[in-house]
């Protein structure tokens, strides 16, 4: 009847195809286009009639250059070949009018066995049915959102990158050994190489660490070294920088020649480096700058953009705060040390007995002060030792430490009594003029003729123990001992010892710092003391106080005072 709809079901397939927005098309088992629906012609602007018996590839495919490409690699024809359904995004189709439209399609094969609507996929493959839509859009954004997650990511391990930086910095207050440490860690992250110009203190410029990631550490130590002087007119941007300057991105060696000799040097740099750009950025903090950070490539293309420039400087920034606080560290470690130093008085040489004395600051300038030690002659001809430490590291406790050594010094002389009487004495001095509250310390007198037989007499107020080495090594602890000094109620508690001193023995008198040391068993430190002290028994004194400090290997957490006498043969 005529209006009557045809329903059957390739029919209502065919309307479906007709009525669908997305381009479909179908070939037959050698790739000619069978079938071009609305869609199509709307997207790729060809009519029916000139795309049926055409084949698909030579037609509609092409590459970002615009050619067909070959048919091996086309998918959609693999799809043909081997019967196996396909899908692909953001690929490019020929328009009419020699335009490329970005598209996504799905591609399904014909089997000849196939029955309408029944889904059933048996027999030989004989064509290809082909859904394509505008991918453009879809691109763009999937683009886009590529983009910005690369973003991110970059952004992410740089903000890892400058939290590393700041941990690894932060771990060591040596100025040489931080920059070396900064320069190993930027590149390759932040550049082919860089390297470290700083400020001396006196006026000098040095490079003191440079690198490149495909340069032996043999010849970048070339480039290491003194430079010239910052002219008192800067031109190039190095020059600059270290005057007080921003941070300078430069795209080469030609943009930081000039006729000053440090531009020259910094110029010989970047040719050495191949440097195709660089940037230069201030290490600098609380108004002073230290040095300057070059980093750069060698590989064109690469180069610093504003977000580099932020990430730099900001490394910079922290390692100019760093470089700040090791010269506060260092400048305090030194007034500490040479405090200390001056406090410590020359040795006597008291006929044939022979002193000598060592003094090892620790690593830490608030660990400096209160360790001390002393020899002087007494009335009745004895020799006095004194070896010492106060509660307390830092300045202050230098200073309680003179005072200390000083009453000892002044009551030792006015005293004719045994040492413990001397201390005893001390325990009350201390609580009424000084304001330190405890101490240890061992004060002995060495008595005897210049043919001998030499004495000890001391005591000990909870002082590590004397070690006593005779010349064929034999060793002994001089273990008597009572308690620490500031304490008054307890005076009379210490023994007083007595020990003869063979010929050509020695006596070492130390602090807590040789043999304390974090995480290991005091016994254990002793043991080796007394080993050592027993092999260099018969080595001059002064050698075996070095050796003896060399092998015993304080921890350098503490001060360590050490003194040694040794009687004659």
């Amino acid at each position: 009847m005529t209006g009557d709809v045809d329903d059957r079901p390739g029919a209502t397939h065919g309307r479906l195809v007709e009525a669908m927005n997305s381009g479909v098309l179908a070939t037959d088992e050698s790739g000619l286009i069978t079938a071009w629906n609305p869609g199509a012609q709307r997207l790729l602007g060809y009519t029916r009639d000139e795309v049926l018996g055409k084949r698909m590839h030579l037609l509609l495919r092409r590459d970002a250059a615009g050619h067909v490409p070959p048919e091996r690699d086309c998918r959609l024809l693999r799809a043909l070949r081997t019967g196996v359904s396909a899908h692909g995004d953001g690929e490019r189709f020929a328009h009419r009018d020699g335009r490329l439209v970005m598209c996504s399609w799905s591609a399904a094969p014909i089997y000849t066995g196939d029955q309408a609507g029944t889904g059933s996929a048996t027999g030989a493959v004989a064509g290809l049915v082909v859904v394509f839509q505008a991918a453009a859009d879809q691109v763009a954004v999937e683009r886009e959102r590529r983009d910005r997650l690369a973003q991110v990511q970059r952004a992410n391990s740089r903000l890892a990158l400058v939290a590393e930086i700041t941990t690894v910095l932060s771990s060591t207050l040596n100025e040489k050994d931080l920059l070396r440490r900064l320069v190993r860690l930027v590149v390759p992250a932040l550049g082919d190489w860089a390297e470290v110009d700083l400020l001396i203190p006196d006026g000098r410029v040095e490079r003191v660490t440079a690198t490149h990631r495909e340069m032996s550490a043999a010849d970048i130590a070339g480039l290491e070294g003194p430079l010239p002087p910052v002219p008192r007119t800067p031109r190039g941007p190095l020059a600059r920088v270290l005057r007080g300057s921003a941070t300078v991105v430069v795209s080469g060696g030609a943009d930081v020649r000039s006729d000053e000799p440090l531009g020259a040097a910094q110029y010989e740099l970047f040719q050495v480096m191949d440097a195709q750009s660089a940037i230069i950025a201030p290490l600098a903090a609380r108004g002073e700058t230290y040095g300057a950070l070059t980093l750069g490539y060698s590989r064109p293309g690469h180069g610093y953009g504003p977000d580099d420039k932020l990430v730099v400087e900001d490394v910079a920034r922290r390692t100019g705060l760093v470089l700040a606080n090791a010269r506060l560290y260092a400048e305090q470690r030194n007034t500490a040390e040479a405090m200390q130093r001056n406090l410590l008085t020359p040795l006597p040489q008291p006929g044939a007995l022979r002193l000598e004395a060592r003094y090892v600051p620790a690593t830490q300038a608030s660990w400096v002060g209160g360790d001390w030690y002393d020899a002087f002659a007494l009335p009745d001809g004895a020799t006095g030792l004194v070896i010492g430490d106060i509660v307390g590291h830092d300045l202050h406790a230098a200073a309680r430490m003179a005072e200390v050594r000083n009453m000892l010094r002044a009551l030792a002389w006015d005293m004719a009594g045994p040492p413990s009487g001397v201390l005893a004495r001390l325990d009350r001095v201390m609580a009424a003029v000084s304001d330190a509250e405890l101490a240890t310390a061992v004060f002995g007198r060495v008595e005897g003729s210049p043919a001998g037989p030499w004495h000890l007499r001391w005591c000990n107020a909870g002082h590590p123990p004397p070690l006593l080495i005779t010349g064929d090594g034999g060793t002994h602890f001089l273990d008597e001992h009572g308690p620490l000094l500031g304490e008054p109620d307890l005076t009379g508690t210490r023994p007083d010892g007595t020990r003869l001193l063979p010929p050509l023995s020695t006596l070492v008198l130390y602090t807590d710092g040789l043999v304390e040391t974090r995480g290991t068993d005091l016994a254990d430190r002793l043991t080796s003391l007394r080993r050592h002290g027993s092999h260099l028994a018969q080595l001059p004194l002064p050698d075996l106080c070095d050796k003896l400090l060399e092998r015993v290997e304080p921890g350098g957490e503490d001060d360590v005072a050490l003194l040694a006498l040794r009687t004659p043969g």
